[in-house]
């Protein structure tokens, strides 16, 4: 059989064609499928049928043993062929081990996750060839970890086959001919020292929260040849935990701003501001729509969450996928990122034009940025210098924990790292005197929280310096004016990833009285640039404001 003629390629061409229901990341993890096919062989990849089609049979040899379907067998999706048929039907073709190791999938909740997340552990501990294979349920809790390992106990002892191969005993599942086996893992039970897991199963990954248990049992995977770490989740609502990085990096990959051949991501929801009520978007969250979660039941919950607004977040998490609480991007990254606004341009092209710069500097270890707005004609052409310190906590830590791409934009030179713990601030100032040097300079905008002693000595070096506070009350205006621009495509910023990465990172907060402002502790990452650039453009086009208002008045 010729890949594209594979169900897992059936399905992609199904969702790219429009006969599946599918949101973008699905359709992007479905043209990423596609894409590879035509490129695997000058990449060293190929894509086992055979194998793709091996989990697939295997899956369909099980039995549900839960809701109406018990009993009746375990007859796989098309979305699930096309997950499991993907990250065990795609390998290297110098040593025939499978390509991906990592994998995200994300649906919503009663859409089978036990069951489905079953088949691969089950076939590891049987046909992966692994010497001795280690599966485990891991979970922050002894509970938690324990739902899943349960739900394989029930489908071993109902199954005709494998209680042939598999003793189900009360803390541990061991099969014998295979030398393997498959208990819990948790931070209150099980020690995950020692162990050597060649399937690792992380159930709802959205209620993890210690990093240190998951860190340590990923890198435990890293003596064998080709482990897998299984993450299958519902959406949760704190993007800036765990589980939120894993749905950003899986995003990264999908739309091909990270390449990582290793990693395989399933995100199936509807955008951002779907309908609650729209059918459509709840076949985007939930792919197992009308077979183990009817969709009367998902029109009920959101007829009631419609009236009872507390229920709302509940009812977009669990029926339609969707994060939740600070999970909304301000401006997306297709927004940010549309038409001409990433068109290149560099500084020095705008020499001697009028400038509106605003510094927001950050507690020593962590972002500062510089942002430069240009208005020309009807458009504003925004430049942004983001500095980290190097060191143990500063970029080092930071490239290590928190956003490994700052390496990259470092030696792009997007990112600008001062040599010392700290950041430098005769840097900032010499970057401030090159601006003056080379701008009409209007504005210097800073919040005087924290900047005490930086501001007196760009005032003493007669700066214009402008006090710009980060409330309510200074920020709303601003950032209302850099929301109008992006939606009429009038920012050009050159496609700094930097800045775009802060920017999709920020949450924004609204008052009773519609002001807003950007929430630093509610965003899912760094803001720092975002704040300096909604700053500068708000002195930029503070002077437009006034001109429509006297034109009123006039009037």
């Amino acid at each position: 059989m010729h890949p594209i003629d594979h169900p897992v390629s059936a399905y992609a061409l199904g969702v790219l064609e429009g006969e599946i229901i599918a949101g973008d990341l699905v359709r992007m993890a479905c043209e990423r499928h596609l894409l590879d096919l035509e490129t695997c062989e000058e990449r060293g990849l190929y894509f086992d049928c055979e194998a793709a089609t091996m989990i697939c049979n295997f899956g369909q040899m099980l039995q549900h043993t839960q809701g109406p379907l018990a009993g009746q067998p375990l007859e796989l999706q098309p979305w699930q062929v096309f997950r499991h048929g993907s990250v065990f039907g795609w390998k290297h073709r110098e040593t025939g081990l499978r390509r991906f190791r990592d994998t995200y999938h994300q649906v919503g909740k009663k859409n089978g996750k036990t069951t489905d997340t079953a088949v691969p552990m089950l076939f590891t501990q049987l046909f992966d060839g692994e010497a001795a294979p280690e599966g485990y349920c891991a979970a922050t809790t002894k509970d938690q970890a324990g739902l899943l390992f349960k739900g394989l106990k029930r489908i071993i002892k109902r199954s005709a086959f494998l209680p042939q191969f598999m003793d189900v005993q009360r803390h541990v599942i061991e099969t014998d001919q295979t030398d393997g086996q498959i208990s819990c893992l948790s931070r209150d039970g099980n020690s995950s020292d020692g162990i050597n897991p060649s399937f690792l199963a992380r159930d709802e990954m959205h209620r993890w929260t210690d990093r240190e248990l998951a860190e340590t049992i990923v890198e435990s995977m890293i003596a064998r040849d080709q482990p897998i770490d299984w993450v299958i989740t519902t959406a949760g609502k704190d993007r800036k935990g765990l589980c939120g990085e894993l749905r950003g990096y899986a995003e990264q990959v999908l739309r091909g701003k990270i390449q990582d051949d290793s990693f395989f991501g399933y995100v199936a929801e509807p955008p951002a501001d779907a309908d609650p009520l729209d059918p459509i978007a709840w076949a985007m969250g939930n792919p197992n729509l009308n077979v183990s979660k009817p969709e009367s039941e998902v029109k009920k919950a959101a007829q009631k969450a419609q009236y009872i607004a507390g229920q709302m977040p509940n009812f977009k998490r669990f029926h339609m996928n969707l994060w939740t609480e600070g999970a909304e991007a301000w401006i997306t990254t297709e927004v940010w990122d549309r038409g001409e606004a990433v068109a290149a341009f560099k500084p020095e092209d705008l020499r001697g034009r009028e400038a509106w710069v605003a510094l927001d500097l950050s507690n020593k270890i962590d972002t500062t940025a510089i942002a430069m707005a240009v208005p020309v004609d009807k458009l504003i052409y925004l430049w942004v210098w983001t500095y980290l310190p190097s060191g143990d906590q500063g970029f080092i830590k930071r490239a290590q924990t928190e956003k490994r791409e700052y390496v990259g934009w470092r030696d792009e030179g997007w990112l600008e790292v001062h040599h010392g713990g700290v950041i430098d601030e005769d840097e900032i100032v010499k970057r401030l005197q090159w601006i003056r040097g080379n701008f009409a300079l209007q504005e210097v905008a800073y919040d005087p929280w924290g900047m005490k002693d930086l501001a007196n000595t760009l005032d003493t070096m007669r700066f214009p310096m402008v006090e710009h506070r980060q409330g309510f009350a200074s920020m709303s205006g601003p950032m209302k004016r850099v929301e109008e621009r992006v939606a009429q495509n009038r920012i050009r910023h050159a496609g700094n990833p930097v800045l775009g990465w802060q920017v999709s990172n920020v949450h924004r907060d609204e008052d009773a009285a519609e002001n807003i402002k950007p929430n630093k502790k509610k965003s899912q990452g760094r803001i720092d640039a975002a704040v300096a650039m909604i700053m500068a453009i708000g002195r930029a086009t503070a002077n437009d404001t006034k001109k429509r208002r006297k034109g009123v008045n006039a009037l």
